[in-house]
């Protein structure tokens, strides 16, 4: 058994590891910029269409999606990276079981969702439609799928499947969500923006069901989902505290504020989470890594622990440049999205140093969830969630977008430290040896950009 009750000795079925650790890092990395790059134009289109209130709504239908998947998802993405990857359940039968919770979880979250926003639609939502809620619930099962199912291509090693169906439903926003706000206004850019979600989680599944059929996805035990998903609720409700920890405050500002101002400071918190977006592909490779290492050695936990640090020293090293280069995205942000976005530097400055902080703090969260330890990852959330909450509420109604970047920041440094605890508890590792890179480091970045820089002339050669 593993520290949480895992299945650990059924580990052997896991197969055995044939690709680098940074190849996976480097496909789920372009995925996550590609990502963000697509939300982050048609972020730039829509306010250059319909202004700051356009960018507003659009920032909170974003978060509404994350939200809900997050919610309604139950920590299945946590539970088949973790399964799949240690070999504790076979591919088919976590194709079958995400398909069937995505639609089952889908309509129940946006039945509760349309619930929300009857009882929001005079304050936090406000200026959302009745089509513009309903197109956004109609989303959510495809949205579910888009989340959940690249979890399995991650776990098995297939880094060009996962990058390309990460990368589905924000390119599909990017295609819709403009063209339908040229159409038809404000309320076309929020129900293009949903549809870019489904056709996301469409081709998501399209993809999933053709993988099933492979002889490959047959490896590995089959489960009922209530069996496969124990593990990840605990997983879940860290995750879901923490997006709450990162993201209530647009829906108390837009309450008390409105949506231009909600839509300024949301361009702020997009700019400034590049710095643990290009952190957070690290973390998704090492969770299910770390895992089919610790099935494959079983007995040798230090065999896992140095692929867990390694990621963490890398996190330390893309955080601190990525800090240095969202300084002048933000001073620049006024003339890409407009003269209403001046604030943008002052408020990132401020946020800037916990966003940092938790870059790291996720890849650590991911280390010791690989290793099975769930119930720390629930810890973390337990005990920052409620201090974040009442911090907003309390902050927010009085100091507006500058109140919620100082609690935003300080709440990203309670859950990285937190997070930094219990990892070096678990892993044993000296602080110098997770957080001084080392040059074999710095030199995997040097191998990565020779090898960027020769593709073309392989191709070529090929």
């Amino acid at each position: 058994m593993g520290p949480d009750g895992a299945q650990a000795d059924l580990g052997a079925a896991a197969p055995k590891l044939g690709r680098e650790f940074r190849s996976g890092a480097v496909f789920a990395s372009l995925a996550l910029v590609v990502s963000f790059g697509a939300l982050g134009l048609n972020s730039i289109s829509i306010s250059r269409i319909e202004g700051a209130d356009g960018a507003g709504l659009i920032a909170l239908s974003t978060q509404f999606i994350f939200l809900a998947t997050f919610v309604a998802g139950a920590g299945l993405r946590t539970s088949v990276s973790y399964r799949v990857g240690a070999g504790l359940w076979s591919p088919r039968s976590a194709v079958r079981g995400t398909l069937v919770a995505s639609l089952v979880l889908g309509i129940v979250g946006a039945g509760l969702g349309m619930i929300a926003y009857v009882l929001l639609r005079h304050s936090a939502m406000s200026d959302f439609s009745v089509a513009m809620a309903g197109a956004l619930m109609l989303a959510l099962p495809f949205a579910l799928a888009w989340w959940i199912l690249p979890a399995i291509p991650l776990a098995r090693e297939l880094f060009e499947q996962y990058a390309l169906l990460t990368i589905s439903a924000p390119v599909g926003v990017l295609l819709m969500c403009p063209a339908l706000a040229l159409a038809a206004g404000r309320t076309g850019a929020v129900i293009g923006f949903a549809a870019g979600w489904t056709l996301g989680g469409i081709v998501t599944a399209v993809w999933a069901l053709r993988y099933s059929g492979r002889p490959e996805a047959a490896s590995g035990p089959d489960h009922r989902l209530r069996e496969a998903g124990g593990f990840g609720i605990r997983a879940w409700v860290n995750d879901l505290f923490q997006l709450i920890n990162l993201r209530p405050d647009l829906f108390i500002l837009s309450a008390y504020f409105g949506v231009s101002d909600t839509g300024v400071y949301a361009v702020t918190v997009s700019i400034t989470s590049l710095v643990w977006i290009v952190s957070q592909p690290l973390a998704s490779v090492v969770l299910p890594r770390t895992a089919r290492v610790g099935a494959e050695e079983a007995g040798m936990p230090e065999v896992a622990a140095s692929s867990s640090v390694s990621a963490v020293r890398h996190a330390v090293v893309v955080s601190l440049v990525a800090s240095l280069i969202v300084i002048p995205i933000l001073a620049l942000a006024p003339l890409v999205w407009g003269p209403g976005f001046h604030r943008t530097l002052t408020l990132g400055l401020i946020m800037l140093p916990g966003v940092a902080l938790l870059g790291v703090g996720r890849v650590m969260v991911a280390a010791f969830t690989g290793r099975g330890a769930a119930n720390q990852a629930l810890l973390v959330g337990l005990v920052s969630f409620p201090l974040t909450l009442v911090a907003f509420l309390l902050v927010i109604p009085d100091h507006g977008s500058t109140g919620a970047a100082i609690v935003s920041c300080c709440s990203y440094a309670v859950v990285s430290l937190l997070s930094a605890f219990l990892f070096f508890r678990s892993t044993r590792t000296p602080l110098a040896a997770a957080l001084l890179p080392r040059a074999s480091d710095l030199h995997d970045y040097v191998d990565l950009a020779q090898r960027a820089r020769n593709a073309p002339h392989r191709a070529v050669a090929g």
